[in-house]
C-alpha cells in the first residue's frame, strides 16, 4: 500500500490558542465536529494523497530545491473562516498570516513538482490551518456569530524553521502524521 503523503509545516500551539480552540470546542460541543488534535497542528502546503514509495526521494529533492534560498518566518493565526456555504458548511479553520509567504512558498513548491512530473490540482490555495470538520451542525447562526466574534482576533504566533513531509496514517481514532523528511529553514 502506498503512504498518504503531504507536505506543511508544523504549529506548535501558544497557550491562548489552546484554551480559545478548548472555547470553541464548548460552543460546537451538541454539533459533530471531527476536531484537530492540538499536537497535530500543521499548515499544509501541499497534499500529494497515495503516492508509490519510489517517488519519496524525487519529492525531498524537490523541498530542498523549493526552500533552499528560504528563511524561518513568524506566522499568526488569526479570524476564523469557513469553507463551504452558510447553509452547508464543511470546515471550520483559522487564517495563516503573512499570506504572502504562504503563496510563494507553495509556488516555488508547485514549480519544483511539477518538474518532476508531480500534477498539480488547479483548487485555489488558501493559507489556513483547519481546526475541525463540520460533520452536522444544529445552529448555523451561531457558527456564524462566532467566526464573526473571532475578526481579527489573533490565536497564535510562532515561528516556521522548517518544512516537513509526512505521511498520514488513517486509524479509527483519526489521523495519525508520521515525519519522513524535513527540510531547515535558514
Amino acid at each position: 500500500m502506498n503512504p498518504r503523503l503531504f507536505i506543511a509545516f508544523e504549529v506548535i500551539p501558544s497557550e491562548t490558542l489552546l484554551q480559545e480552540f478548548a472555547n470553541i470546542r464548548q460552543i460546537f460541543s451538541r454539533d459533530r465536529f471531527s476536531w484537530a488534535k492540538p499536537g497535530q497542528l500543521h499548515m499544509t502546503l501541499k497534499f500529494l494523497g497515495e503516492t508509490p514509495q519510489n517517488r519519496i526521494g524525487e519529492i525531498q529533492t524537490a523541498m530542498q530545491e523549493a526552500f533552499a534560498e528560504e528563511s524561518s518566518v513568524k506566522f499568526r493565526l488569526e479570524s476564523l473562516g469557513v469553507f463551504g456555504s452558510s447553509y452547508a458548511p464543511k470546515v471550520l479553520w483559522t487564517h495563516v498570516v503573512p499570506e504572502d509567504t504562504c503563496r510563494v512558498w507553495f509556488e516555488k513548491l508547485k514549480i519544483s513538482l511539477m518538474n518532476r512530473g508531480f500534477e498539480y490540482d488547479r483548487q485555489n490555495f488558501v493559507p489556513h490551518l483547519t481546526l475541525a470538520r463540520i460533520k452536522q451542525i444544529g445552529d448555523r447562526k451561531l457558527l456564524a456569530e462566532t467566526v464573526d466574534k473571532y475578526c481579527g482576533f489573533c490565536f497564535n504566533e510562532s515561528d516556521v524553521k522548517e518544512i516537513i513531509l509526512y505521511e498520514s496514517l488513517l486509524k479509527p481514532t483519526g489521523a495519525e502524521y508520521i515525519k519522513h523528511f524535513t527540510v531547515s529553514l535558514h
